[in-house]
């Protein structure tokens, strides 16, 4: 089982723009109970399902696995 470990970090500036190269996230929720949240998410050509359990301080279970784009497509 995956732990997801929240962090946050500022970024000052806009240096980083020049650099960066972009890749099309596309995401949506199916459940966003207190218990689980559950996401569908496109990331270029891959499909993922993510499910996340309930958050204990900064820490929370985490499951993620690869589905067909067409699968997570259909669902968004």
């Amino acid at each position: 089982m995956a732990k997801e470990i929240e962090r946050k970090f500022l970024v000052a500036g806009d240096a980083w723009r020049k650099l960066a190269e972009g890749t099309v996230y596309r995401q949506g929720y199916l459940s966003t109970v207190k218990e689980r949240t559950v996401r569908v998410r496109t990331i270029g050509a891959k499909g993922y399902l993510t499910v996340k359990g309930l958050s204990v301080g900064a820490v929370r279970s985490e499951f993620e696995y690869e589905i067909p784009a067409a699968d997570a497509n259909e669902m968004l």
